[in-house]
């Protein structure tokens, strides 16, 4: 009531100016009218700039839900790479260590082989030489004891090859009369007691000295060449080991080699795929850093967008209520003046004319006066 009251003298206070000149009451209701209209469109205004707002809230709510749904989406897409990417670095690492360790292992191998190779081959070399000396020694007696005795042929005739003894004795004077050197007669001679020696342990023990010989009976010439044989057949098993030995160890490397450059080379793609990995991972944490930094921006905004249209809406709300209790306090108004309205002129000028006698010392200007007028007329 003290609203509605308050309302009407402010409503009153607005028109009065204008009610002295004309029929109050009249002048009244078209002001309350006109005052109506006025409430109505800014009402409607008001709705019309309310619901572009609530439009905007819409959009702007819409438009960061989906900026938010794009950043959730490529947050995990991302946090997916970067696992992935983690998966590739660990791996690459340790096939990198295990492809490290196979090249050690190969290079030691290869170095080892190498190693034994170059003694072997060291060895080869020293006895094939003292074989070859051996069998030139031997085919130079030979071909001096076949001169000799195509000389002298009675002379090598009473000699005596069926002991050592006179085995050594009749080489001995024999090469003598070659004229060998003082090396190649000690090389002769012992390469004769080496054999006769070897072919003693090969018989029974106890047989006669003589009888291990036997087999020389046929003389000094028969031994020298069974010697050379002998030597020739060695010459020939040893540059045999020698090839298969280099064979194998020529084998060996190239299978080394061969592996220890294919691990190289896959050892230097992991690598590269390694580095590529560990850069798509920083790229990828980059971005995710940068995408969480959006994402939290965006939910704050769209909580900023819900809070301050939640707040409009209500403010809106408020609003359209106190201008209805406005546009009905008016109608209440106006209702009340129209029913009113009989006889009203002739009573607001009476009392206009007895209230002008008693209150002149107090007005001063004519909106005081019609002030009175009005809420005496109310």
């Amino acid at each position: 009531m003290q609203h509605r009251n308050k309302l009407l003298f402010l409503v009153a206070a607005a028109v009065v100016p204008r009610v002295v000149c004309g029929n109050p009451l009249g002048k009244v209701i078209e002001l309350l009218d006109s005052l109506t209209a006025k409430i109505t469109k800014e009402g409607e205004e008001e709705a019309k700039a309310y619901a572009a707002f609530v439009e905007w809230c819409d959009d702007a709510a819409a438009n960061t839900g989906f900026a938010i749904k794009a950043a959730t989406a490529k947050k995990g897409k991302l946090e997916a790479t970067i696992g992935e990417e983690a998966g590739e670095i660990s791996a690459a690492g340790t096939k990198i260590e295990e492809l490290a360790g196979s090249i050690a292992t190969d290079e030691a191998d290869l170095t080892s082989a190498t190693s034994v190779r170059k003694k072997e081959a060291a060895d080869f070399t020293a006895s094939e030489a003292e074989l070859m000396d051996v069998i030139d020694t031997l085919g130079r007696a030979i071909t001096v004891i076949e001169r000799e005795t195509a000389k002298n042929p009675a002379a090598f005739a009473q000699t005596d090859t069926k002991t050592i003894t006179g085995l050594v004795k009749t080489l001995s004077t024999i090469v003598d009369a070659a004229s060998f050197s003082t090396q190649d007669k000690n090389k002769l001679l012992g390469l004769v007691q080496s054999r006769q020696a070897a072919d003693e342990d090969d018989d029974e023990p106890g047989a006669p000295a003589a009888a291990a010989y036997k087999s020389h009976s046929g003389g000094i010439l028969d031994v020298l060449e069974d010697l050379k044989e002998k030597a020739e057949e060695q010459l020939a098993t040893l540059r045999k080991a020698e090839t298969n030995a280099k064979h194998n160890y020529d084998m060996l490397k190239q299978s080394l080699e061969d592996h220890i450059a294919a691990d190289t080379k896959d050892m230097e793609e992991t690598k590269s795929a390694k580095a590529a990995a560990e850069e798509a991972k920083a790229t990828a944490e980059g971005e995710l850093a940068e995408t969480v930094k959006e994402l939290a921006n965006s939910k704050s905004v769209l909580e900023t967008v819900r809070s301050d249209c939640m707040q409009s809406a209500a403010d809106h709300e408020a609003t359209v209520k106190a201008r209805a209790e406005e546009l009905k306090v008016i109608a209440e108004a106006k209702k009340i003046l129209v029913e009113t309205a009989k006889g009203a002129v002739d009573q607001t000028y009476s009392f206009l004319q007895r209230h002008q006698q008693l209150t002149a010392s107090h007005l001063h200007t004519r909106t005081d006066l019609a002030n009175v007028e009005v809420l005496t007329l109310i």
